[in-house]
C-alpha cells in the first residue's frame, strides 16, 4: 500500500464516521429520551479525533519520505489502520 492508499484509506474511514456521528447528533432531536445516542456521539467524537491524529502522522511521513506513491513500510500501516 502506497502512503496515498494509506491516505485516502483513512479520509474513507474519518467520512464514514462523520457520517454517523451527523445521523446521530439528527437521531438525537428525532429520540430525544434515547439515553445511548450522547455515548454513541462521544465515540464518533473520540474516533474523529484519533483519526485525524493518524491522518497527520502519516502525512508527516509523506513529507520525509517526499513521495506519496511510495510503499508505505507494513508497520505504518498495520499502527495507522488500527
Amino acid at each position: 500500500m502506497t502512503y496515498k492508499e494509506l491516505l485516502q484509506t483513512l479520509a474513507d474511514r474519518a467520512s464514514a464516521n462523520y457520517k454517523n456521528y451527523l445521523q446521530a447528533k439528527i437521531d438525537t432531536l428525532v429520540h430525544p429520551s434515547d439515553q445511548v445516542l450522547p455515548d454513541k456521539i462521544q465515540q464518533f467524537r473520540d474516533a474523529s479525533e484519533y483519526y485525524e491524529k493518524k491522518f497527520t502522522a502519516v502525512m508527516a511521513m509523506v513529507k520525509n519520505d517526499e513521495g506519496l506513491d511510495q510503499a508505505a513500510p507494513e508497520e505504518e500501516i498495520n499502527n495507522a489502520l488500527k
